[in-house]
C-alpha cells in the first residue's frame, strides 16, 4: 500500500505543480510579474537539498510508517472508520496551525522558519521553500504524533493529498475574481488570504497561519482578512537584498539572523508587492572571459578522456551511494560543489586567472598509477581514490597550481564521495564500545566487555557495525564541511569546523547507544530492533540541534565583493592543452592495463575430490567424498569438509575465486542457519607447531538470545603463500597477477560449535591442509 500511496502522491504532486504553472503563465490570472530565474533555482534548491537530507535520515515515508503503527486510541474505542478518517483530517489541520504558529513564536523554530519568509515574491515554487532543518524535524514531530496517537494510515494519506494540493494553490501566483475568491475563502486557505501570511509587516506575517482551512485562524483570533491588508513587501524587512537570493544565502540565512538586525529599508518595486521589478533579467555576472572559457573547454576534454576507462569506477560508486545509507549523502556532493563555484563564491571564482600548466598532469599519472596498482589488488577504494585525484589532477592542469590551491577547499568536497567505511567503522565500533563502557562505569552499572560484547548486568549488547554510527558520522562530516565553506575562506576553519561535525556524529552515537542500554536497564528487559528507531531519530536531532545551535553563533566571513579584473591570455598556447593531456595520459596508463593479459578466468576444479586428508591431528573425514560447488554469482567456489574427534564436529571451509577480479568475502563465513547470528569479536592468534608457526584470525560468532557460540579460524593464501592480513594477501595478488602466475585468492576456515580448541590444534590443522593444498590433492 504504501508504494501505491507514494506513485498517487506524485501524480498529484505533480499534476498541480503542472497546472498551477501553466496558470501562472497566463497574465489574466497573475497577481503580479514576476521574476523566475534565481529564485526558483533556490527554492527547487531548498526542495531537493531537505528531499535528500530527510530521506537520508527518515527512510520511511510518513505513511508507510503510520501504516506500519498498532491501531490507536479511535480504533479501540470502536469509532467508524469514516468518522476517524475526519477526526484525523481536523485535527491534524489543527496541529499544523498551531505548529505554524510555534515557529513563528519560538525563536529557536523562527530561525528555521524564516527562510521560507524570505522569498520576495510568491508563487508556486514558494510552497517548498524551506530550510532542511526544518524539513526534518517537521517529518519527525509528525512520526511522533502518529506514533502517539495511533492515527489511522488513510486520514493520513488523505490529509497529505489534500494539504498538498491546498497548499500548492494558496502560494501560487494567482488572482481569482474577488467573489469567488471570497466564497473559497470562508473555508479554505486561497492566494490572497496566505499572501498576507508573507507579508514584510510583522503584524500580518503573524497572521493566517492555516495550511488547509481558515476555520483556525477565525477560531483562534489570528485572521487577517485580505481586504483589510496592506502588503507592502513580500519577504522580509531582512535577508531582502540581491545578494540573499542564492541558494547558499538561503541554507545560511537562519545563522546569520539576529534579533534587531539592522537592514536597509527599502521601495516599492515597479513590479508589485516585493522583489526587484518585473522582468529585470537575472544575471550570473560577471560574464566568464575567454580564458576561462578555453579553460573549461580543455578541462571538459580532459574529463571525458579519463571517464573512456573510468567510468565502471564510477559507475560502482554510484551504485554504493544508492544502496547504502551511509554514503547517499553523497549524491548531493558534485552540486554542492558546483554550487559553491558558480553561485556562492562565483566572484572569487572568476577573479582567478586560469593559467594551466602540466603540474597538474603529474596527479593524473600518479592517480593514473594508484588506479592501476588498486586494480592489480582488486582493492575497490584505492580506484575510488585514484578517480577523485584524476579529476583533482585535471582541475590542476587546467587552472595551474596556484589558482588550483586558492580552490582547493571548495574542490576538495569531491574526496567526501569516497566511501569511509573500510576506515572508519572498525574505529567507530571500538570508539562505541568504549563509550558504553564508561557510561556503564559512571552511572556504577555492572558490566563486562569482551571484545565487540558487552554485558551490563544480564543483558548482552553485541556492537555489529550497524551500531559504529558511521551514518551520522558521514552525514555529520558533509553538513558540516559545507556549512563552514559556506561561512568561511580559511582551510583552517573548514577542516576545525568538519572535525567538530565528525565530533558531533559519534557523540550522537554514543548517546544513541547509551540511551537503549539504560531504557532497558530501568525496563528490566531488552528491547526489540525495530523499537530502536524512535531512539535514533532522537539522537539524530540532538547532534543536528548542536550543529545548528554552533553555527548560529558563528561570525561568516565577509563575502568577496573584490571586483573581477580583466583576465591576460594564456602566454604559451602548449599549455592550453594540459588538461587534456592529463585526461590522455589517464586513458592511456589505465586502458594500458586493461589490454594486459591479467584477467583471464581460472578453470574449475574437478566436480568431486577424493583426496582430502582423512586424518588431521586427530580428526576423522565424515564425508570422503567431498564436491567443489561453484557460485557463477560472486565467481568462486567452494569445498565443505567435515571432521569428527570425540564427538565435536570440526567444518573445513575452502572458498577460491574464479577470476582475479572476483573477491573473497567474510559472509561466506557467517552461519548459515535461519538463526540471527552476531560476530562478537575477531583476534589475531599465533601457534607453533614443531618448528612451524603460524597467525591466524580467530571470529567468534553469539547467536541472539542465546549463550550458543560459533567460533570460526581462518587464513589467506594464494599459491604457495599463506598470511592472516587480507591487504597482504592483496598485494600478493597484485604481483601474482602481474607476473602471470594464474593463482587466485583462497579462504581456509576451520569451523567449530560452542567451545573453541586449543590454538595449536587449530594451526596444525592448517598446516596440514596447506600441504594438500601444495600437493594438489585439494
Amino acid at each position: 500500500m504504501a508504494d501505491e500511496f507514494n506513485t498517487l502522491y506524485q501524480i498529484v504532486f505533480l499534476s498541480t505543480v503542472g497546472l498551477l504553472v501553466l496558470l501562472e503563465r497566463v497574465q489574466a490570472f497573475q497577481r503580479e510579474s514576476i521574476q523566475i530565474a534565481g529564485r526558483w533555482t533556490t527554492n527547487i534548491g531548498l526542495l531537493l537539498i531537505g528531499s535528500v537530507i530527510t530521506s537520508l535520515l527518515i527512510p520511511v515515508g510518513i505513511y508507510g510508517f503510520a501504516q506500519a503503527q498498532a491501531p490507536g486510541l479511535l480504533a479501540r474505542l470502536g469509532v467508524p472508520a469514516t468518522v476517524q478518517i475526519l477526526l484525523t483530517l481536523l485535527f491534524l489541520d489543527l496541529w499544523r496551525y498551531w505548529e505554524h504558529r510555534l515557529y513563528h513564536r519560538l525563536p529557536l523554530l523562527w530561525r528555521l522558519h524564516l527562510v521560507h519568509h524570505s522569498d520576495t515574491q510568491i508563487d508556486v515554487t514558494t510552497t517548498e521553500r524551506h530550510h532542511p532543518l526544518e524539513s526534518i524535524l517537521g517529518t519527525a514531530v509528525m512520526m511522533a504524533l502518529i506514533l502517539a496517537l495511533g492515527l489511522p494510515a488513510a486520514g493520513i494519506g488523505l490529509y497529505i493529498l489534500a494539504a498538498t494540493v491546498v497548499s500548492f494553490y494558496s502560494h501560487a501566483n494567482l488572482r481569482l475574481p474577488e467573489t469567488l475568491d471570497r466564497l473559497l475563502r470562508q473555508v479554505i486557505v486561497t492566494p490572497p488570504v496566505h499572501a498576507v501570511h508573507h507579508s514584510d509587516l510583522r503584524t500580518e506575517t503573524d497572521s493566517n497561519y492555516g495550511t488547509v482551512l481558515t476555520l483556525w485562524d477565525r477560531l483562534f483570533g489570528s485572521y487577517v482578512d485580505p481586504a483589510e491588508a496592506s502588503i507592502p513587501h513580500f519577504g522580509l524587512e531582512y535577508f531582502h537584498r540581491a545578494p540573499d537570493t542564492g541558494l547558499g544565502r538561503a541554507l545560511q540565512q537562519p545563522f546569520l539572523f539576529r534579533n534587531g538586525m539592522a537592514y536597509p529599508a527599502r521601495e516599492r518595486s515597479p513590479g508589485g508587492a516585493g522583489g526587484p521589478a518585473a522582468g529585470t533579467p537575472y544575471r550570473l555576472s560577471p560574464a566568464l572571459a575567454r580564458n576561462w572559457k578555453i579553460a573549461l573547454l580543455g578541462g571538459i576534454s580532459g574529463c571525458v578522456l579519463a571517464s573512456l576507462v573510468l567510468w565502471p569506477t564510477l559507475s560502482g560508486l554510484a551504485a554504493l551511494w544508492t544502496n547504502n545509507e551511509a554514503y547517499q549523502y553523497a549524491w548531493l556532493v558534485a552540486p554542492m560543489m558546483v554550487y559553491l563555484l558558480a553561485w556562492d563564491q562565483r566572484r572569487a571564482t572568476l577573479a582567478i586567472n586560469p593559467q594551466p600548466d602540466f603540474s597538474g598532469v603529474l596527479v593524473a599519472i600518479g592517480a593514473a598509477a594508484l588506479w592501476c596498482i588498486a586494480a592489480l589488488m582488486n582493492i575497490d577504494v584505492g580506484r575510488q581514490v585514484a578517480l577523485v585525484l584524476a579529476v583533482q589532477g585535471i582541475a590542476m592542469a587546467m587552472l595551474g597550481w596556484r589558482p588550483y590551491w586558492r580552490l582547493f577547499p571548495v574542490v576538495a568536497l569531491l574526496f567526501l564521495m569516497i566511501p569511509s567505511g573500510d576506515l572508519l567503522q572498525p574505529l567507530l565500533r571500538i570508539a562505541t564500545v568504549k563509550a558504553i563502557e564508561l557510561f556503564a562505569v559512571v552511572a556504577q552499572l555492572p558490566h563486562k566487555v569482551e571484545g565487540f560484547v558487552v554485558y551490563i548486568g544480564t543483558h548482552r549488547y553485541i556492537v555489529v557495525d550497524e551500531c559504529s554510527g558511521l551514518s551520522y558520522v558521514s552525514l555529520a562530516i558533509f553538513l558540516s564541511y559545507s556549512f563552514a565553506l559556506l561561512l568561511y575562506r580559511s582551510i583552517f576553519k573548514v577542516v576545525a569546523l568538519s572535525l567538530f561535525g565528525a565530533l558531533l556524529g559519534m557523540l550522537s552515537n554514543a548517546l544513541r547507544v547509551n540511551a537503549i542500554i539504560l531504557i532497558d536497564w530501568v525496563r528490566g528487559s531488552q528491547m526489540a530492533l525495530t523499537a530502536h528507531g524512535g531512539i535514533q531519530w532522537m539522537a539524530l536531532f540532538v547532534t543536528l540541534g548542536l550543529l545548528f545551535f554552533v553555527l548560529s553563533r558563528l561570525k561568516a566571513d565577509t563575502p568577496d565583493t573584490a571586483p573581477v579584473a580583466a583576465s591576460p591570455e594564456p602566454t604559451n598556447i602548449a599549455r592550453q592543452f594540459a588538461p587534456v593531456a592529463a585526461g590522455l595520459a589517464v586513458l592511456l596508463i589505465i586502458g594500458g592495463l586493461l589490454s594486459l593479459p591479467i584477467n583471464a578466468q581460472r578453470t574449475p576444479h574437478a566436480a568431486t575430490t577424493a583426496a582430502a586428508p582423512q586424518n588431521i591431528a586427530g580428526w576423522q573425514l565424515a564425508s570422503p567424498a567431498a564436491d567443489w560447488i561453484a557460485d557463477p554469482q560472486n565467481q568462486s567456489e567452494s569445498l565443505s569438509l567435515t571432521y569428527q574427534r570425540n564427538g565435536r564436529e570440526m567444518r573445513v571451509l575452502m572458498v577460491e575465486t574464479l577470476s582475479p577480479t572476483a573477491k573473497l568475502t567474510e559472509s561466506r563465513l557467517a552461519p548459515g542457519d535461519k538463526e540471527i547470528w552476531r560476530e562478537g569479536q575477531i583476534q589475531k592468534q599465533s601457534a607453533c607447531v614443531d618448528s612451524h608457526c603460524l597467525s591466524m584470525l580467530h571470529s567468534t560468532w553469539q547467536r541472539d538470545k542465546s549463550e550458543s557460540q560459533r567460533h570460526v579460524f581462518y587464513r589467506y593464501g594464494i599459491g604457495g603463500f599463506t598470511t592472516d592480513s587480507k591487504l597482504s594477501l592483496r598485494a600478493m595478488q597484485g604481483w601474482d597477477r602481474l607476473t602471470g602466475d594464474g593463482h587466485n585468492p583462497r579462504l581456509i576456515a576451520c569451523i567449530f560449535d560452542d567451545a573453541a580448541p586449543a590454538t595449536e590444534d587449530v594451526a596444525a590443522v592448517f598446516l596440514t591442509l596447506q600441504s594438500a593444498v601444495d600437493a594438489g590433492s585439494l
